[in-house]
């Protein structure tokens, strides 16, 4: 990290998203997982953690949790995708945990 350059996020809790990825290995479900930094402006850095099902060139869904992210604060996951419930008035659900999306695969809720 450059000097003068402050982290905009505190350590992201990834509990969350670990459960999630550890239920896709288990059910050999296809998916690429992004751990990265990227400059929220010119003097701050974000870390961003993502999951891509099927991959970041054929996204049907994904998850992230950054700062800015619907849940971020807590260590929930913001989900975007054909998962997302019909009845949510966005492109984005938020406040998610590995358990609600896994129910949603479970219950076969990918549209």
């Amino acid at each position: 990290m450059q000097v003068g350059v402050e982290r905009m996020d505190k350590m992201t809790d990834l509990k969350e998203l670990n459960k999630l990825e550890t239920y896709l290995k288990l059910h050999n479900i296809k998916y690429e997982r992004y751990d990265n930094e990227f400059m929220q402006s010119e003097c701050a850095y974000v870390e961003r953690h993502q999951i891509c099902v099927p991959s970041m060139k054929d996204k049907q869904w994904d998850v992230i949790c950054q700062a800015g992210s619907f849940g971020h604060e807590a260590g929930l996951l913001e989900l975007m995708g054909t998962l997302v419930d019909e009845s949510v008035d966005d492109v984005v659900e938020g406040w998610l945990t590995a358990h609600d999306i896994i129910s949603r695969l479970e219950s076969g809720d990918n549209k």
